[in-house]
Parts: C-alpha cells; structure tokens; sequence
C-alpha cells in the first residue's frame, strides 16, 4: 500500500496530542513508504488510529529534536510537508530500519522534573533522548477507552511500540548515538507493562513527586493553559480525565462529589496523584524493572541521584558532572511553562483541603509517600 506526501497549507492550533488535524493539507501526491528510510527528516509526528494511519513530517535539514522541550511542539512549527501511511505499513518499514542498540524509557506522573532530567540524559555523551514525541501517546487513549471492537489487542500494540522506537530514533546526520532516550508525556506510565513486554531489555525509569508539591505545580500549569479556576459542567472532572488518561470515576465519587454544580480545580488532583502510584506499584509488582526518583531527593542531591540513574541505565558514571549541569539551564524555556512565567498557585486553604482529601485515600494516603522500585525490599 502506498504512502501519501502532502503541502502544509496552514497550521492549527494543537488541541491535545499531536494529530493529523494539526495540519491544513494540500492535494496529495502517492510515493513508496519506504520514502522515510531515504530521507533522514522524514519524522514520526503522530499515530492516527481512527485513520489506521500513521503520521510524518518533513523537518528542515539539520534539525535535532532532541534540543525541545517538547518534540512534538517543534515538529508542529518546523513541519514543512506531511506524509501518511497505513499502519500495517509502519510496522514492515520499521522492520526495513536499523534496530537501536540499547533503549532507555522514562515515565513520571508530570510536573516532577522529567523534562530536566531528559536534558541531563542528552549531556551523556552517546545518548539521544527526545522529550515527548506524541506517535505513540495515542495509544493509552485507544487501548483503555475504545470500544471492545475498536480497541488494538496488546499484541499490536506491543507491535506499535517496537515500530516506533525504531522510526523515532532519528538523530542529526553524523553524531555517533548508540542510546535512544525517551521521555513520555504522563499517561505513558499506563502502558508500562506493555512497553516491558515490547522492550524487556530496555532501562525503565519513573519520576514523582510529593502529593501537594505536584498538585501545586499542576495547578500553576492548568491556570497557564488558561484552564478556569473552579470547573463546572462537562469540565468538572477535567483535572481527573487529564492525569488518568479518563480512567473510570468510581473511585473518585467516593472522594469528591462529581454532581456539584462547580468544582474548584484542586479537588481531583489528590486521586489523580494516588492513582498514578498506584498504577507504578501495579507495574513495578508485575515484574516491570523501574528506579523511582523522587524529585524532592534529586533536587536537593543532584550528583548522587544522577549518578543512580547512570548506573541504573549502564550509561558511564563518570557522565555525573556533564548531566548535572543540565540542572543550571531551563528545561522548558521559551515555552508557557518556563522557570521566568509568573503562575498562579494554591492556598495554604486549599491545600489543606487537598491534602483532606487524599486522607481518605486506603493506600495512597501519605503525601510525602516513598516509593519503592527493583533496588529496595519494601512493597505498598
């Protein structure tokens, strides 16, 4: 089946993950998928499950992703054409390309450092680490709230996950790369069993944070995205939806009362925060291989949390002094969540009521909650 090469003719403001519908699209002109392997810039944008289709972009020569904050925000900006092809196609590509050496895959609950500490990983010399490339954040949506007859089965996802590692791994033209990196937007953390499954050889890494210092910085970014205050109607919920990947509510009416006429925005974001731990615990007791770093420690000593994560991923030690100082540069500048954006912030009150709620929570209740991870003997 043939791919499709499209002009850009305009761009649209990106509404969620990256998507076919970011772009304005010419008439489109058929080639031989196989285009993506001859040319370097071709780029894996987004995966179009509706459309069994998967998306690319044409960057600028010389283009290194891994300078983003966010890699699908400048393939959106930087995009010169857009090509599709089936995704029964990618997969048979994907098997065409060269397999990575070695893989390194980092989930976090957000708002915990990990973009940081995706920029530290870019200073090892050998390693190519992208923050956010979206191919694959559509399939968390689509594995867990597709119908059963739309859903993927895990075996083709796992297939996905294996296709895309190998088309996303695109460093710049002659830099001598052996690792690719990745850090994943939150909801990754879902599918970390299926990524295991994918990748067994892979490095697993998770970032967290305390409870009320993540809901805090969250609470900052969603006032920064424009996100109202107090949430009312079909968005009462929408601080859940956002940090659960829309799991079911079940549990959250126990804790919040869902039928009120208007939610301030804090209240779901205790139960989002214990539901991410739990979904870590899950995984890491089903046999998934994860070092937990909690950005309170890592902050405070970065050498030695550096260090643990070098040595976890068998990248060289002696890499420390290099990837701390990733640490004295703004992970996210230039974009809404830049260190210099004034943002807004909770009440010691609402805080409070925060920190009410997650009390409530059987298992998840300890805010400043220690997890544990392949390195330690404790279980929750």
């Amino acid at each position: 089946m043939n791919a499709w090469i499209y002009d850009i003719e305009a761009r649209v403001d990106m509404r969620g993950w990256a998507n076919l519908d970011d772009f304005v699209l010419g008439v489109g002109q058929s080639v031989e998928p196989d285009i993506v392997l001859a040319r370097q810039n071709w780029s894996l944008y987004s995966l179009d499950e509706k459309r069994e289709l998967a998306v690319f972009v044409d960057l600028p020569d010389g283009t290194d992703l891994a300078q983003s904050a966010f890699a699908y925000t400048t393939q959106h900006q930087l995009a010169q054409r857009v090509l599709t092809m089936p995704l029964s196609e990618l997969e048979r590509v994907a098997d065409a390309s060269a397999p990575v050496e070695r893989i390194v895959l980092v989930f976090s609950i957000g708002r915990c450092g990990s973009t940081l500490m995706s920029h530290a990983l870019n200073t090892v010399p050998g390693v190519w680490c992208l923050s956010e490339p979206d191919a694959l954040s559509t399939l968390v949506m689509q594995h867990f709230h597709s119908t059963e007859r739309t859903r993927f089965a895990p075996d083709r996802i796992i297939r996905l996950i294996r296709a895309c590692i190998r088309l996303q791994f695109r460093p710049p033209m002659g830099e001598a790369k052996q690792v690719f990196a990745i850090k994943f937007r939150s909801q990754a953390l879902f599918l970390a069993d299926l990524y295991h499954r994918a990748l067994p050889d892979a490095a697993y890494l998770f970032l967290y944070r305390d409870a009320l210092g993540w809901a805090n910085s969250v609470y900052g970014m969603m006032r920064q995205y424009g996100i109202a205050d107090s949430l009312t109607g079909e968005d009462r919920d929408l601080p859940w939806r956002i940090g659960t990947g829309a799991a079911d509510q079940t549990h959250l009416r126990k804790l919040v009362d869902l039928d009120a006429a208007e939610i301030p925005a804090e209240l779901t974001l205790a139960p989002s925060w214990a539901h991410s731990m739990a979904e870590y615990t899950r995984h890491l007791n089903a046999g998934v291989p994860f070092l937990a770093l909690r950005y309170n420690e890592f902050n405070k000593d970065r050498e030695a949390s550096v260090a643990r994560m070098l040595q976890h991923c068998q990248l060289p030690v002696e890499a420390v002094a290099m990837a701390v100082s990733a640490f004295e540069a703004d992970s996210q500048a230039g974009t809404l969540l830049a260190r210099d954006v004034t943002t807004d912030r909770l009440s010691a009150e609402r805080l409070a009521r925060l920190r009410d709620i997650l009390a409530k929570e059987e298992v998840f209740s300890d805010p400043d909650l220690r997890l544990p991870d392949i390195y330690t003997e404790d279980t929750l």
